[in-house]
């Protein structure tokens, strides 16, 4: 009886750690929801844990960078920044998202 609670409290935390969010996902929906094509928190959100998926880790640390501060837009290069363009139209159809 004590390894199915172990096994049933072990898979809930699991489930959590996957679908809560982190500091870094939220730094770009934070992003995402600020400006002139600001969009939605829920959109944000959701925007974002799939860029995390689809874009690589330079275009991922690039978009956390530039969310924090780190990084300003005119120090990214226009190969970069087209680079983006794929993973985030991934995303905006995955999340249902106009583009602007």
């Amino acid at each position: 009886m004590k390894k199915n609670n172990l096994v049933i409290t072990g898979v809930a935390i699991l489930m959590l750690a996957a679908c809560g969010s982190s500091e870094d996902v939220d730094a770009v929906a934070a992003d995402m929801m600020t400006g002139e094509d600001a969009i939605a928190e829920k959109d944000a959100r959701c925007m974002a844990k799939n860029l995390k998926k689809n874009a690589s880790n330079d275009q991922w640390n690039m978009m956390v960078g530039q969310a924090t501060g780190e990084i300003e837009s005119t120090d990214v290069s226009f190969e970069d920044a087209m680079g983006m363009m794929v993973p985030l139209m991934a995303a905006s159809v995955k999340c249902g998202v106009k583009l602007q």
